[in-house]
């Protein structure tokens, strides 16, 4: 794998002064009119104001999207090959400058053949290290040439961007099966087909409001109303209490398990 720091590359970012300007539009530049034109007029972005407003106060903080997948770089049809490349799209700028390559951060490359699969948390390893350095409250010391001053940058991970098998690797939980939503879980509307052998959802009428007429409707439905609402949304302290006793266990071995912990959260056994 090779592994590009993303730090320095921010504090030559902000040495440039249109770079340091553009990095404060979604402040002070968006129109802002009720209409979604940018990842800041969503409900999210606020969520995140409203939750950490010390990080909102300073503009130039950076929300981070994060988007991976395979490719195949030598470009033949007939080969197995699956080079994976991490990069990081900052939402500071405007929505038009966001996804172009010029602003596209790459931390990382993993080398193929083969995908990294589960054990691509590995990889990230240093670009999380990074990540939480930036999130401190202190972040890292850097001038702004456009303000002519130094301040202390700060970073999050707004969003991650991929497909559902990368989703998989990427949020440590299986997408396949009966279980397979990543937001219903264990709530998650399944039936497997015998004939095709094909495992299929059709519990999504239950995010359609209560008195939406398509409930009701069950021609298409198995001649079923639905009655259900939606699953219950589940923040990180939720899904955290979920797998705070499992214990993980790297390698080709026997595999994570639940194991008893104490208050502090070590293993007993």
């Amino acid at each position: 794998m090779w592994y590009f720091l993303i730090i320095p590359r921010l504090k030559r970012l902000f040495r440039n002064k249109t770079n340091a300007k553009l990095m404060r539009w979604h402040k002070e530049e968006r129109k802002q009119d009720q209409l979604i034109r940018h990842p800041a007029d969503g409900s999210q972005w606020r969520n995140v104001d409203r939750q950490f407003p010390d990080f909102d106060s300073d503009p130039r903080n950076i929300r981070f999207g994060l988007s991976t997948d395979g490719m195949n770089p030598f470009g033949e049809w007939g080969s197995s090959h699956s080079t994976w490349h991490v990069t990081l799209c900052m939402f500071n700028l405007p929505s038009w400058l966001c996804m172009k390559r010029k602003y596209i951060l790459m931390p990382a490359l993993i080398q193929g053949p083969k995908q990294p699969g589960n054990d691509i948390d590995v990889y990230l390893r240093p670009l999380v290290d990074e990540l939480l350095l930036l999130w401190k409250p202190e972040g890292v010391r850097v001038w702004d040439e456009y303000k002519q001053e130094n301040f202390d940058l700060r970073a999050l991970l707004f969003v991650t961007i991929n497909d559902w098998p990368a989703l998989s690797n990427l949020s440590g939980q299986s997408n396949k099966g009966y279980q397979a939503c990543t937001h219903c879980l264990d709530e998650t509307d399944s039936l497997y087909l015998k004939n095709s052998r094909k495992v299929v959802y059709m519990g999504h009428r239950r995010f359609l409001p209560l008195k939406h007429p398509l409930r009701r409707k069950g021609k298409h439905f198995k001649e079923e109303s639905e009655t259900h609402t939606k699953p219950m949304f589940r923040d990180g302290k939720r899904v955290f209490s979920m797998i705070k006793d499992v214990h993980i266990v790297f390698g080709k071995g026997r595999g994570s398990q639940l194991v008893p912990n104490d208050e502090n959260g070590h293993t007993l056994v």
